[in-house]
């Protein structure tokens, strides 16, 4: 491996790097907006009247928060085992 392919990878690992760090905050935002849906229905379903918005906009942001977060989360396992088979290679090749 020469010295140009060398940066070339090494710059694609912290690039990378990056981009996972980017992916992480995007996890924590999912689910941050599945807890603001855990509390809309919770909101909807409780009290003396039960209401319908809350309960079906609690669900809605409930389901899309924890699956986003669930997505997310297997790109992050996915991209820390692609950014560790890089390092691996830079290693190797001392």
């Amino acid at each position: 491996m020469n010295v140009e392919e060398r940066n070339r990878l090494s710059q694609e690992a912290r690039l990378q790097t990056k981009a996972l760090n980017q992916i992480s905050r995007w996890k924590m935002i999912a689910l941050s907006v599945s807890a603001v849906g855990v509390a809309c229905f919770y909101t909807g379903c409780t009290g003396q009247h039960w209401n319908l918005f809350f309960s079906i906009c609690g669900l809605l942001l409930l389901f899309a928060g924890a699956g986003s977060a669930a997505v997310l989360n297997l790109g992050l396992k996915n991209g820390r085992q692609n950014v560790e088979k890089i390092i691996n290679l830079l290693d190797g090749e001392k």
